[in-house]
């Protein structure tokens, strides 16, 4: 019985630890633009002893996300734009490869590239990222279309330049990566033209600190009582014949 009781414990033990972590980084990145809270995945586990599956225990799956859409702030600023509802921006990942954020904090760099305030470069036309000429003014519009006016040229002469890639794949298939950014791990995203952005604003965390507080308070208080747990079938384990074995 006191095998059983620290198989158990040591079961929650573990589930309550992945809790932890993935509310200790949801409060981290309160302030990250477009940040989509973790959610802990769990799954029942067997583990074998003497070739038979007869105890069981509780693991993180996956880190799976809410993909609520978080409250909007109105900044004013001609670069920053949040998705409309549902949908993604698609950017250019450390690797090359293509992913998808809801930061829609934009900026252009040095050389000309569209790119996030976390340095991703924003893909347009063709999974390239956008690469400007100079430019004296520039505007983003609703359906992603960058456009201005040439260094050199009248102001009034605006021309469409290139159009940033939106996609709205299933939120079913998406995987966060390390990086924070997203992707479909079984196809590459495809431009959706009815994904829509909101101009002049940024979409904030959907991660609530009053809710991940009570979850901080109450896994600590969980943890308290699995480890008087795993002390208690310990202690019961001292007075068999044969020890407690991971095995």
């Amino acid at each position: 019985m006191s095998q059983q009781l620290f198989y158990l414990a040591m079961g929650g033990l573990n589930a309550t630890m992945d809790r932890v972590t993935a509310a200790t980084n949801n409060l981290a990145n309160r302030g990250t633009t477009g940040f989509k809270a973790q959610k802990p995945v769990f799954q029942a586990f067997p583990l074998y002893g003497q070739g038979l599956a007869n105890r069981v225990i509780a693991g993180a799956q996956e880190q799976g996300a809410d993909f609520r859409s978080g409250a909007l702030e109105h900044t004013g600023r001609n670069l920053d734009v949040a998705v409309d509802g549902s949908g993604w921006i698609v950017v250019q990942s450390a690797d090359g490869s293509p992913a998808l954020t809801r930061n829609g904090a934009l900026a252009v760099s040095p050389m000309g590239i569209v790119q996030t305030n976390d340095g991703h470069p924003v893909l347009g036309q063709g999974f390239a990222p956008i690469a400007l000429p100079p430019l004296q003014t520039m505007t983003i519009g609703e359906d992603g279309t960058v456009s201005g006016a040439l260094v050199g040229q009248s102001p009034d002469q605006i021309a469409a330049l290139n159009r940033i890639m939106l996609a709205n794949p299933p939120t079913a298939t998406l995987q966060r990566r390390p990086d924070g950014l997203f992707q479909d791990p079984s196809a590459p995203p495809q431009p959706d033209a009815a994904v829509r952005l909101q101009v002049g604003a940024l979409e904030e965390s959907n991660a609530e600190t009053v809710s991940m507080m009570m979850d901080m308070i109450e896994n600590s208080r969980m943890y308290q009582m699995q480890a008087e747990m795993v002390r208690t079938a310990l202690t019961a384990g001292q007075g068999q014949s044969t020890p407690l074995s991971l095995s």
